[in-house]
């Protein structure tokens, strides 16, 4: 399993493809639209059966956890 660096991202939160209830391009759009481009406060792992979002500073990745968990 593929796992980022913790110094670059310590804040992590997944989110399980398996409720249907996630549209991952609708996330994305809405990370890039609030948080930037890809790679610069936010990234993404894609596994089988979820996916693993991954942040820079805890504020963000309570702001996505609020949206999307």
């Amino acid at each position: 399993m593929r796992m980022l660096k913790k110094e670059l991202w310590p804040y992590k939160i997944v989110l399980d493809d398996d409720d249907h209830c996630h549209d991952i391009k609708q996330v994305e759009h809405w990370l890039a639209e609030h948080m930037g481009a890809f790679m610069e406060r936010w990234n993404t792992v894609y596994l089988f059966h979820e996916t693993h979002f991954y942040f820079r500073n805890q504020k963000d990745a309570n702001w996505f956890a609020l949206r999307w968990s």
